[in-house]
């Protein structure tokens, strides 16, 4: 294998410029050897750049073949040769903190190394490494009516979550997950119903005019991974009121499709913190103050035998907590029933279902009879 390292990047990377008054730099520590003081120092800057900067590596692959014949015979030999070319550039200065040459013309030196980057460049790393750790997803638009300003909600709510990346690309080889869907149904039905009438003896003309609304978006999507291209989750979810307020149906709906999907792909984990408080890893308008969640602990993975694709793990319920406060990023919750002990640092939460509170009719007491009046008796 060869290796190859550009020695005008070298040159430039040691260069001792005035760094740029508009540029950070980023200060490490390294270690270099050689024949020599200069060698030595050459490689320790060297690992520095490419410490901070990164490297550019490119592969090359040669083929040669060669025939001869002759009257008896003919030979015929291929050889491959592959190498390598890395190069890094930047710009930085050193200070000598260590340096000592043996007597087997060996040196070794230690440096504190200055890289100059880019304003902001940190920064632009931590955020590039943010990304790095999200799932890529993008929203194909959905057909039907109103099926552009709900495709528009959606893709804002995953936007907005700082979860998902997501990509308009739809053929972008760095997708996870494409999400498709139609709208059945987004419409307002209105009824009228005229009970007006006149008095026949009075002749008075009394005007009773109802109107009723009948509001109903009912949509199904699917979630299609894209590096099995398999469907992932598909659901219809429809949403219905007996008011004139489509526009708030399709909102509504659109947070149950992505309230479905970030559950599935990113379920709500409880953070146990060291003074036992809990928190959930979400917050902002994902979470509510006062909702109700079921906190499971997640025990063995469970695997199908057949195509021994993992299913999930098996779930034990050890508590409901309720939102008491909700910040931008994570929400503070309270244990309504169970026991903090159970929640370990894997475990996570599920919307609670909504039980309708039936309202108790206080029993009735029996009336007291009233006492009867005495029987007259004549004599």
């Amino acid at each position: 294998m060869l290796f190859t390292i550009k020695k005008s990047i070298i040159t430039l990377a040691l260069s001792l410029l005035a760094l740029n008054a508009q540029a950070d730099v980023i200060s490490v520590e390294n270690t270099g050897s050689g024949a020599t003081i200069d060698q030595a120092i050459d490689i320790a800057v060297r690992r520095s750049i490419e410490q901070v900067k990164g490297v550019s590596l490119k592969s090359i692959r040669v083929n040669t073949q060669s025939y001869s014949r002759s009257d008896k015979e003919t030979t015929h030999s291929k050889n491959v040769n592959t190498g390598q070319r890395v190069t890094t550039h930047g710009n930085a200065t050193y200070r000598i903190l260590s340096e000592k040459c043996s007597d087997t013309t060996q040196c070794r030196v230690r440096l504190r190394v200055n890289v100059e980057v880019p304003d902001g460049y940190e920064r632009q790393q931590q955020l590039k490494k943010l990304n790095n750790n999200r799932r890529t997803i993008a929203v194909k638009s959905f057909t039907g009516s109103h099926s552009a300003s709900f495709t528009r909600n959606l893709e804002s709510r995953l936007v907005q979550d700082r979860k998902f990346k997501v990509l308009q690309d739809l053929n972008s080889e760095n997708l996870d997950y494409v999400l498709e869907g139609h709208l059945i149904q987004a419409s307002t039905q209105r009824r009228t119903v005229d009970n007006s009438r006149t008095v026949e003896m009075t002749g008075e003309y009394i005007k009773d005019v109802k109107t009723y609304y009948s509001s109903k978006v009912l949509v199904e999507y699917k979630l299609i991974d894209q590096v099995n291209q398999q469907v992932k989750w598909s659901a219809t979810v429809p949403t219905t009121s007996s008011r004139n307020n489509l526009d708030l149906l399709l909102d509504i709906s659109a947070g149950k499709v992505f309230s479905q999907l970030k559950e599935n792909i990113y379920p709500l984990v409880v953070i146990k913190n060291k003074d036992g408080s809990l928190v959930f890893n979400s917050g902002g308008s994902s979470v509510k103050e006062g909702e109700y969640y079921d906190v499971f602990a997640m025990g063995e993975k469970i695997v199908d035998p057949i195509t021994k694709e993992k299913l999930g793990y098996n779930e034990k319920k050890v508590a409901r907590v309720q939102v008491s406060r909700v910040l931008p990023k994570v929400s503070y919750l309270r244990i309504v029933s169970g026991n903090s002990s159970s929640i370990d640092k894997h475990s996570i939460a599920r919307r609670a279902p909504i039980v309708s509170k039936t309202k108790r009719v206080a029993p009735t007491k029996p009336k007291a009879k009233e006492p009867e009046a005495p029987s007259r008796i004549s004599f």
